[in-house]
């Protein structure tokens, strides 16, 4: 049995190495510091950018691109001066920091979608982070909600029960940014007692606690009984990784014997599970920008005169002049 937990946790280990990250919901604390490419301040952020030629009324806004993804919830987000040691950091006032592009379907939704939606970024207002102390002037620490909340019953539960006993509360009872609503959809994975729940409160933010529920519970449930907004292809994907890791045992392959008397290998089997599992889990990889990178070329346009053509199906001729463009201009490139 130990075993068998072991084999899990490396499929949900290979799980979280092919995205980059932990899916299940977490309470992350982030260190950027900016203005700079991953904490951008102007008019692509919104609100007005200070010129010499029209000035600025309003405070400028601040986009912030966090490591881990969907964002749920800014939790807290703190500035201070990058030169400023030991650091004495200023709380935001509630209120001034929100997702950019908040999932929609987690919350307000009759049943959790399978989708992978939701963004990496936030937008900071009131123009607490500017460019009066130049590039990278501000070191800025955020708090933040981020991944698809994903529990377990720590108890068993009648039917008609009205609240859940689990072992992580955290991302179940966020007010969500769009519609105001309160609360994730969920299912009770529960084999024939499966059923869908809507939570309207948590006795903590995160780590174990009570999840209240909209509505009483239809089933009777277990211990140990999933309580989950995870994709089920992220689920299946998990399922293909550890039946690769019972193909394999932590040899290359296990050789059995077919029902004709030949042997077969389980090799091939193990590769094409985990190839699949990668294939579902795609759409959920993590994206981060840690540099930008610019590759000046030299471009170089003209006429060309062809001074010999021995190329049957070239529509130029000895002596036409032909438009010629050699290199390219610079370009943009990201390394993650």
């Amino acid at each position: 049995m130990a075993e068998l937990w072991n084999m899990c946790a490396r499929a949900t280990a290979r799980c979280d190495g092919y995205i980059n990250q932990i899916l299940r919901a977490t309470l992350d604390n982030e260190l950027l510091h900016g203005p700079d490419y991953r904490t951008t301040v102007g008019p692509a952020s919104g609100g007005r950018y200070p010129t010499p030629y029209w000035g600025a009324s309003q405070a400028l806004n601040a986009r912030l691109i966090l490591s881990r993804w969907p964002v749920l919830s800014v939790v807290s987000v703190q500035t201070c001066p990058n030169n400023l040691w030991p650091r004495q950091w200023t709380t935001l006032p509630a209120g001034m920091a929100e997702p950019e592009v908040p999932p929609i379907s987690i919350f307000n939704s009759v049943a959790p979608a399978g989708s992978a939606d939701g963004g990496q970024s936030i937008l900071v207002g009131g123009g607490y982070i500017n460019w009066c102390y130049g590039r990278n002037g501000w070191a800025i620490q955020v708090a933040y909600i981020n991944g698809w909340p994903h529990c377990s019953l720590t108890a068993a539960v009648a039917a008609g029960v009205t609240t859940l006993p689990v072992n992580d509360t955290t991302g179940w009872a966020i007010t969500e940014y769009i519609g105001g609503v309160t609360g994730a959809t969920g299912r009770v994975e529960d084999s024939g007692q499966q059923e869908a729940i809507h939570v309207t409160a948590a006795s903590a933010t995160a780590g174990p606690g009570t999840l209240t529920l909209s509505q009483a519970t239809g089933y009777p449930h277990e211990a140990g009984t999933l309580v989950t907004t995870m994709p089920a292809s992220v689920q299946q994907a998990c399922i293909y990784f550890c039946t690769a890791e019972a193909l394999t045992r932590g040899a290359t392959s296990t050789t059995i014997h077919a029902v004709g008397g030949g042997a077969q290998s389980s090799d091939g089997g193990a590769k094409a599970l985990i190839e699949e599992g990668e294939l579902l889990l795609h759409a959920f990889r993590r994206t981060v920008l840690s540099r930008i990178v610019w590759f000046p070329c030299l471009l170089v346009t003209g006429t060309v005169t062809v001074t010999s053509s021995d190329e049957t199906d070239s529509p130029a001729g000895v002596g036409d002049s032909i438009p010629a463009v050699i290199g390219t201009a610079g370009i943009a490139g990201h390394l993650t």
